[in-house]
């Protein structure tokens, strides 16, 4: 009887002891680290930046932290070195660590499950991640260099009603604007008398997407330049509306000094 008592005196205190090891081993370990994002989901049109603020508080002091990029929920290896950018810190061991994350969100990122996973690593090997989600858009100025614009329609909008002032050989004109700010315009098959007269060369879009510019030059006196200006009505993939206000006053009444044109160009294949 006496044998079994210690006997079970025996494997209690063992058992004690390893619970207390275990505790002790628990208490001595800090927490590992954890991350925030002033933002998890940022999204916004092609050429505009991101800033994110990434805070990292490692009681056991950070290590490092890396970060990796997925689109389409595959790793991007063309970011940073092989798919991972890694954070450069302090020297000293950091306990709390805040980073400003920049970004441009990119034209071939359009409409893609764009991700990017923050993990941080702390002194003892104890790991956490937090995933920033990139939704992009196109912007206007890429919609705009992305395709052909066909004329479809100019509507003289000043008098009462609208006239209908697009003329027949005016109905195969087709512009294109490239990226690089460069246009071109093809008159067709059916050109007017004085096509080609003007020489486009440029084109603009403000920031705001409001006004779109045209830059021309004389053929007859380069020096002679003159640009454009347009009120963008709307701008989608599939069509493109501007109006533009004209001083006619010098070819006599009916015309004035405001007279508002409203021209309609729908896209097809930039080729």
């Amino acid at each position: 009887m006496k044998k079994t008592k210690s006997y079970l005196f025996t494997c209690l205190a063992l058992v004690a002891m390893t619970f207390w090891t275990a505790c002790s081993d628990d208490e001595s370990t800090p927490d590992g680290p954890a991350v925030s994002l002033s933002k998890e989901d940022v999204s916004g049109k092609t050429g505009q930046n991101i800033e994110v603020k990434v805070n990292v508080a490692a009681p056991g002091g950070l290590k490092s932290l890396t970060v990796t990029k997925q689109v389409n929920l595959q790793n991007d290896n063309t970011f940073g070195t092989n798919g991972v950018q890694t954070i450069q810190l302090p020297a000293t061991a950091q306990n709390n660590y805040e980073h400003t994350f920049t970004y441009t969100h990119a034209p071939n990122e359009v409409d893609k499950l764009v991700g990017f996973t923050f993990k941080a690593t702390d002194a003892n090997g104890k790991t956490t991640e937090k995933v920033l989600t990139v939704n992009t858009v196109a912007s206007g100025e890429q919609i705009i260099y992305s395709y052909r614009w066909n004329l479809k329609g100019k509507m003289h909008t000043t008098p009462n009603p609208d006239v209908n002032d697009l003329k027949d050989c005016e109905t195969d004109d087709s512009f294109v604007y490239n990226q690089n700010g460069t246009m071109a315009v093809n008159y067709g098959t059916k050109a007017c008398t004085f096509d080609g007269f003007n020489v486009y060369s440029g084109w603009t879009l403000s920031a705001d997407e409001k006004t779109f510019t045209q830059t021309y030059s004389s053929l007859f006196d380069p020096s002679k330049v003159t640009v454009e200006t347009y009120k963008v009505k709307s701008l989608t993939k599939d069509r493109m509306v501007l109006e533009i206000t004209m001083d006619l006053s010098e070819f006599g009444p009916p015309y004035t000094a405001n007279e508002t044109f409203e021209y309609t160009f729908d896209a097809s294949p930039k080729q």
